[in-house]
């Protein structure tokens, strides 16, 4: 059993909290990270992979060590996909992960098996040599989440993995995140709450940069008041004024 623990993260810009004092624990499983569109989503995912740094005084624990301590190796175990990420549209699908495979310290050797295998596990397999610049949005959304999965990471963050997708594209990519969650912490980032509600084991809902609700969607939809008790309604109640 994997478990990620955030303890009392902050991070400022100038006198702007976009994170405020936010400690929270997760262990394996799909947990859906609920907010509107400047919540401290983006931020939060970015602190955790040590793509920007937190203010002084909070703490992120791997497994019970501080990921600061374990760098390259807590760096290993992640699988990111950003919610802007350039795609080359000359590059293959197959070239395109590689290319990203290296980058991530995958052996030479390696990296034409890791490609085929990841793409494989998105369903883009009879895609591999096609360029990418001919893919629709969803099978985009699919290359990065096939990159994110390089190196079998026990740790996937995906920000906003369905945005700009028909409900059909969404579908597909909520079914592929629900059959990745063995052995393994997911994150998903939405501001969407259909995209993330029927596969979520928790959702943890953060505004301002404070995490305001966590639990299951049946704990959550408890919460509701005056209205039927649905995590939309639930979404309305807290984020309506937004």
């Amino acid at each position: 059993m994997n478990e990620l623990k955030i303890e009392n993260l902050s991070k400022h810009y100038g006198k702007k909290a976009a994170l405020n004092n936010v400690s929270i624990t997760l262990t394996d499983g799909i947990y859906g990270l609920l907010g509107p569109n400047g919540a401290g989503k983006s931020t939060l995912m970015n602190i955790v992979t040590q793509n920007i740094p937190a203010d002084i005084g909070g703490g992120i624990f791997w497994n019970g060590e501080k990921t600061s301590s374990l760098g390259v190796r807590f760096r290993s175990l992640i699988g990111f996909m950003p919610q802007q990420q350039e795609l080359y549209p000359t590059f293959t699908a197959e070239r395109f992960v590689g290319y990203l495979a290296a980058l991530k310290g995958i052996p030479p050797k390696e990296i034409k098996g890791e490609a085929a295998r990841v793409l494989e596990l998105v369903e883009l397999s009879d895609c591999a040599n096609k360029k990418i610049g001919g893919f629709s949005g969803g099978m985009k959304q699919r290359v990065l989440i096939a990159q994110a999965l390089l190196g079998d990471p026990k740790l996937i963050i995906l920000d906003e993995p369905t945005a700009g997708l028909d409900p059909k594209q969404r579908v597909i990519i909520r079914r592929l995140i629900g059959s990745l969650s063995e052995g393994r912490i997911i994150i998903v980032s939405t501001h969407i709450v259909s995209d993330i509600e029927t596969i979520a084991d928790k959702i943890v809902m953060i505004k301002s940069g404070e995490i305001i609700e966590n639990g299951s969607v049946a704990e959550l939809c408890e919460k509701v008041e005056d209205a039927e008790k649905t995590l939309e309604n639930l979404y309305m109640q807290c984020y309506g004024d937004e």
